[in-house]
């Protein structure tokens, strides 16, 4: 017969009997205990160390309710599903024991009918639930707010709590709400956990939540048995030929491919499965739910050992068996790439995370940015759209109500989020092509003021995750202590105060822990040849001009590249922007951050200066003449038909 060797303490009884571990890991038992004992806590652990179970445990114990909000509707349900099943299931002898009679966690969620979570609202305030998950938007309901109070809530989750801090990577305007709504509550203790914190987001949590003489809680975010590899590629053609070699590897199933795009994650999911010979499926948000819920119980499962996917994938995906997460595209910011990092090797076996990145990748997130400057006419128009919108002070405005293009819907939001923390508007509940909420005040100058210092704040916290991700993907230091500094983690990976790793650090240690893709991959022969990489080996073969199709894709390119250049360049340096050229002038130039970068690295120099010759006979574009000539468009360079250039 077992022996219950904890019975006076409920956290360990219940974490053998309902978790099933003989301990806790890391960091989970100060946390847990903070939360039973009703103290606020910040708990920063990494991807796979565990977090929810220093939410859940405690909520368990508790003879109250806890309130987890969090981000995702999938997240919220995988928790809750997996939480009821370890609760519910049977002992040896039948039983399924008495002190949760029912499922213990549930959840509010827009994707349920009404009347389910009407019910499940009065299942809480009735005492029969534990946990109850619920989104930061639902607390923009009047109705939810008047009937949760009269719930005994006495522990208030902030999952993903970097949303909250307009200096995380992934900053969400409902957050802001959070803190009033808890005091409102009256909630005597709050817990903020993510796994993505540098110390300035850990103490911007702490000073927006209000927590109040937190436990804090930060376990280390090094992952000593995962491998990193951080390169830098002249183009297309070496990242593919570098993707598939790393995913020929005998080791490298199952993978997550982060695509960047939904059109490359289709593409990208239809390419590898036929060159792996395996089933790869695509998973990403213009996917209907159904498709999703598909693709991603036949990877968890087992039955599909590919998934290439936008980062709309992976969070609260607790696959253990992850053998590789390769991003295709660099992600926006460290914070990003290291959390959808992490998704790989969970279960302590080796893994690797492979970043592959090239010069388009940085001239998109600088144009990106650029897009996001918030002028002030922007927000005049879209401030003035929700006051004169609005019907008894409430409004509820689509994207071109607010004079803005569906490409426009990234600044809409972010100046609603700015009009929130300005105290003008307070959001509701509603889809993300709409604005729904409370005018509590006048759109004036103080607003305005507030506002703009806002915008100014963001564009400056963009620039520096930028700057930091692309120092680091063309740094040559040790990648792992390179993250660690990030985070503020004293520990390198080895040092005294870290775990040295059980595989190879990463390739700048190791520089050949990814193989050189052959030659055959990086020239695009054989099985993983592209059409457009066999007609330029065709033409580098036979010297013959460019097909006319090619031509026109090829000239247009290099009067994308004329135009952005600045200081102007001449003929020799737009070639070598556009095969994705590495001498110092173009790098101290910043000219590896232009859109055109790498473009057409599979072509030859005497290909790309032939077309420029050409543009320049045609007139398309003027040459200055002198000893240092440079190119620039002419008038109508831009509306020519490029088809009529010989």
């Amino acid at each position: 017969m077992p022996v219950d060797v904890a019975p006076s303490d409920p956290l360990l009884r219940t974490l053998r009997e309902v978790f099933g571990h003989p301990g806790f890991r890391p960091g989970q038992e100060d946390a847990a205990r903070a939360a039973f004992a009703g103290r606020d806590a910040l708990v920063v652990m990494p991807t796979g160390a565990g977090k929810s179970l220093t939410y859940q445990l405690p909520a368990l114990c508790r003879h109250d309710l806890t309130l987890v909000v969090s981000p995702l509707v999938s997240l919220m349900r995988d928790q809750v599903d997996q939480l009821n099943a370890r609760v519910m299931t049977p002992h040896p002898d039948g039983s399924r024991g008495t002190r949760f009679p029912s499922p213990p966690a549930a959840l509010l969620s827009g994707q349920q009918d009404p009347s389910e979570n009407y019910a499940t609202l009065e299942r809480a305030v009735a005492g029969d639930v534990r946990l109850l998950y619920v989104a930061p938007e639902r607390f923009g309901s009047a109705a939810f707010l008047d009937r949760i109070r009269h719930a005994r809530v006495g522990l208030f989750v902030v999952d993903e709590a970097h949303c909250v801090s307009q200096w995380g990577h992934d900053f969400r305007p409902d957050y802001f709400r959070l803190a009033d709504a808890a005091r409102w509550l009256d909630v005597p203790s709050i817990l903020a956990a993510t796994a993505t914190a540098t110390p300035q987001v850990a103490a911007d949590i702490e000073r927006r939540l209000h927590l109040r003489d937190p436990v804090h809680v930060r376990t280390g975010f090094d992952r000593p048995a995962l491998s990193f590899v951080v390169r830098r590629c002249s183009g297309r053609v070496e990242r593919r030929g570098r993707l598939l070699t790393a995913l020929k590897e005998p080791d490298a199933l199952p993978a997550i491919v982060y695509a960047g795009t939904r059109d490359n994650a289709d593409r990208l999911a239809v390419e590898l499965g036929a060159e792996l010979g395996v089933e790869a499926v695509a998973y990403h948000a213009g996917l209907d739910r159904e498709r999703r819920d598909a693709a991603q119980r036949q990877f968890m499962s087992g039955d599909v050992p590919l998934v290439c996917a936008t980062n709309a994938f992976g969070m609260g995906v607790d696959k253990a068996d992850v053998r590789t997460v390769v991003h295709d595209s660099a992600p926006p910011s460290i914070e990003a790439w290291y959390q959808e990092a992490g998704r790989a090797g969970r279960d302590g076996e080796p893994a690797r995370a492979i970043l592959l990145a090239d010069g388009r990748d940085k001239g998109l997130h600088r144009y990106f940015i650029e897009r996001t400057e918030l002028d002030d006419r922007t927000l005049d128009r879209i401030a003035g759209a929700i006051v004169h919108g609005s019907v008894e002070h409430r409004f509820d405005l689509g994207l071109a109500e607010l004079g803005v293009g569906p490409g426009d819907a990234e600044t809409a939001r972010a100046v609603f989020g700015h009009l929130t923390q300005a105290g003008m508007v307070q959001p509701a509940p509603g889809p993300p092509d709409r604005v729904r909420g409370r005018l509590l005040g006048p759109y004036d100058a103080r607003v305005r003021q507030e506002v703009q210092q806002l915008a100014e704040q963001a564009q400056q916290q963009r620039w520096a995750q930028y700057r930091a991700l692309w120092s680091f993907v063309e740094s040559e230091q040790c990648r792992r202590r390179a993250v660690l500094r990030h985070f503020g983690d004293p520990a390198a990976g080895g040092g005294a105060d870290g775990e040295a790793p059980s595989v190879p650090c990463c390739n700048a240690c190791v520089p050949l822990l990814l193989p050189e893709a052959d030659a055959a991959t990086a020239r695009g022969d054989g099985r993983s040849r592209s059409a457009s990489a066999k007609a330029a080996a065709e033409r580098a073969r036979a010297g013959r001009p460019l097909p006319p199709g090619d031509r026109t894709a090829v000239d247009t390119s290099i009067l994308e590249v004329i135009r952005d250049a600045q200081p102007p360049i001449g003929r020799t340096r737009v070639a070598e922007i556009l095969r994705g050229g590495r001498s110092q002038k173009l790098l101290t130039g910043g000219y590896d951050g232009l859109p055109g970068y790498a473009r057409h690295a599979d072509l030859r120099a005497a290909d790309m200066l032939q077309r420029v010759d050409a543009l320049l006979q045609s007139g398309a574009i003027i040459s200055s003449g002198g000893p240092y000539p440079v190119l620039s468009l002419a008038v109508d360079g831009e509306t020519l038909d490029l088809q009529d250039v010989a």
